[in-house]
């Protein structure tokens, strides 16, 4: 199952979240997330959080045809993390995360940390934008057809083993660690590149060369 969960950062253009909500069997917004659906004339299936950031207007006029799950402003867990936790009990496979970049810096390190809590559950999940998708790289990951394409191979903590091929700037077998951002800003210069990682949490922004 595909899940799209939308956040409270930047939020998505229409023409992204219509094409996002196309893949998903399930959609979720969390908190002000929800201002991006009703932006673009959409509803999500749930909605959840404290809502304390989502607008009175926008949450009075969706709630009615919406399943909530509110949840309580004292708590240990960002509503992010309670709508991956969400996805994953009902058994997604996939999660696009949208809305999770811009905004506070503090708020976007958290949810690419989510990422990694996702991929220690055994879930893919990516985080979308108009310009870039970050993922987690478990194990190995293949580019096709991003010849020209920045790429950043940035660890959390450190990760083992990276090899990197069809790049500019190869590796072979290198340990990276947070201290030192030696895979910012590479640039695929083949038609299939290819990552690999032999342990850690290794995370690889995609930037676009079209948009």
């Amino acid at each position: 199952m595909h899940v799209l969960i939308v956040l409270g950062g930047d939020a998505p253009g229409k023409a992204l979240l219509e094409s996002c909500m196309r893949c998903a069997d399930l959609s979720i917004a969390a908190d002000r997330g929800l201002e991006a659906f009703a932006a673009a004339g959409l509803k999500p299936d749930i909605l959840l959080g404290d809502m304390d950031s989502v607008r009175e207007d926008v949450l009075l006029g969706m709630q009615a045809d919406t399943q909530v799950d509110r949840l309580p402003c004292i708590k240990d867990d960002t509503d992010g993390v309670h709508a991956l936790d969400v996805a994953v009990k009902r058994g997604a496979k996939h999660i696009t995360l949208l809305g999770a970049l811009g905004g506070r810096m503090d708020h976007a390190l958290a949810n690419l940390m989510l990422l990694v809590r996702a991929g220690r559950k055994g879930v893919r999940t990516q985080i979308l934008s108009e310009t870039v998708s970050i993922e987690r790289v478990d194990g190995s990951m293949r580019l096709r057809g991003a010849k020209g394409d920045t790429v950043s191979l940035l660890p959390l903590g450190e990760a083992k083993g990276v090899t990197l091929k069809g790049f500019f700037y190869p590796l072979e077998r290198r340990d990276l660690d947070s201290a030192y951002p030696l895979g910012i800003s590479n640039v695929v210069t083949q038609d299939e590149a290819c990552v690999e990682v032999l342990g850690g949490d290794l995370l690889l922004f995609h930037y676009y060369a079209e948009m």
